[in-house]
């Protein structure tokens, strides 16, 4: 019995063995399409990174990065775990009616981050009294939570709401919950494979941005939805790779003015990129993915309106284009220069700050609000 063991643990420490000086020695990888992130790589060694521990910390993180056949390890993985009955993998849950929902407790969300970055819209709200909103769009499992595994913890977001409505005074705190949970009923408002919401999702949000900026909301008809693809995998799914997976169908907004588009000085593809379907990422398509500074000019009309946004916002500023003739979209994680400088260059009918809720709560980059 001793020597089968030994030739067990020899066969296996073999196998490890191959993997890992393949993995090693082959040549890395520079970018994942499937998890939409560049990858690790290895580090230089150094004595100083040695004696610190940040080599062993940057080579472990590389090596389980650029072990050789990745993805098709994470789904035999994800397949393991499911026959044995996890309904948490790589803090995804795996909902109901195949949703995947990223794990957002409540342990997890930043308060005091959450309470400072209040702070910097409540600056930028002062500077623009009557005109500036925050937008919070909760995180699809607070408003599809019926969809999640039984007793998955998931933080409050009417507690957060609450906490806005207390520290925002200047500032005008958007809640869209009874509009998201008004448009469920009518059809899917959060991908099932993505973070992101859907088109009748964005267009919620749209609804309760009119409602607070006194604008006529146009109906959802009106903007001739088009399945643009129906192969969509998204950030979620990403991280599980299941075979079981359910694609997303994903809509784009038809009826909109012709516009023009720069981004980070340059022209831009348009609202929607169309080359970027042919890719992993395939929510780049609208507007191609973020950028610092974006300018879309539809000629429309005067009014114009300052966005700061997360990636949320892509598939929302569709729908204003018929409402404002010039729109200025600030990404502050690419954005270098001094918003307080962008701010006195012109006068901005609205302002606007839209952000999904636990992105708004770790976002490190707010403070340039208040620079």
């Amino acid at each position: 019995m001793k020597k089968y063991y030994y030739i067990y643990m020899a066969i296996s420490f073999g196998i490890l063995a191959f993997f890992g000086v393949h993995s090693a020695v082959s040549v890395p990888e520079t970018y994942s399409e499937s998890e939409n992130r560049y990858l690790e790589k290895y580090p230089s060694i150094s004595l100083p990174k040695i004696v610190s521990g940040e080599f062993q910390e940057k080579f472990e993180l590389a090596f389980s990065d650029q072990f050789i056949e990745r993805d098709n390890w994470i789904k035999l993985s994800t397949c393991v775990e499911k026959m044995l009955g996890y309904q948490e993998i790589s803090d995804v849950y795996l909902g109901k009616e195949h949703y995947y929902f990223a794990r957002n407790t409540q342990e997890m969300i930043d308060q005091k981050q959450y309470s400072k970055n209040l702070h910097y819209v409540e600056h930028l709200g002062t500077l623009a009294a009557g005109k500036t909103s925050l937008m919070l769009v909760p995180s699809p499992a607070t408003v599809l939570s019926d969809k999640l595994p039984e007793h998955a913890p998931y933080y409050d977001a009417a507690d957060m709401y609450r906490m806005a409505d207390i520290l925002l005074e200047s500032t005008g705190n958007i809640n869209i919950r009874s509009e998201l949970a008004t448009a469920k009923k009518e059809g899917q408002v959060y991908f099932k494979t993505d973070h992101h919401w859907t088109l009748r999702g964005a267009y919620a949000g749209y609804c309760a941005f009119c409602k607070s900026a006194q604008l006529e909301a146009k109906d959802y008809a009106y903007f001739k939805p088009k399945k643009v693809t129906k192969d969509f995998y998204g950030t979620m799914y990403s991280r599980v790779l299941d075979a079981n997976a359910v694609p997303d169908v994903m809509y784009a907004a038809q009826n909109i003015p012709q516009a023009e588009v720069e981004s980070d000085g340059k022209k831009g593809q348009g609202v929607y990129d169309v080359q970027k379907l042919k890719q992993k990422d395939k929510y780049a398509y609208f507007f191609g993915g973020n950028y610092g500074e974006m300018r879309i000019r539809t000629g429309k009309n005067q009014k114009n309106l300052l966005l700061f946004k997360d990636s949320f916002a892509n598939s929302f500023l569709p729908f204003l284009l018929e409402d404002y003739g010039e729109i200025t979209v600030i990404d502050l994680r690419y954005y270098r220069n001094s918003v307080q400088k962008l701010l006195q260059e012109k006068s901005y009918d609205q302002i606007l700050v839209l952000y999904e809720m636990s992105n708004f709560a770790q976002e490190k980059n707010l403070y340039k609000l208040i620079y």
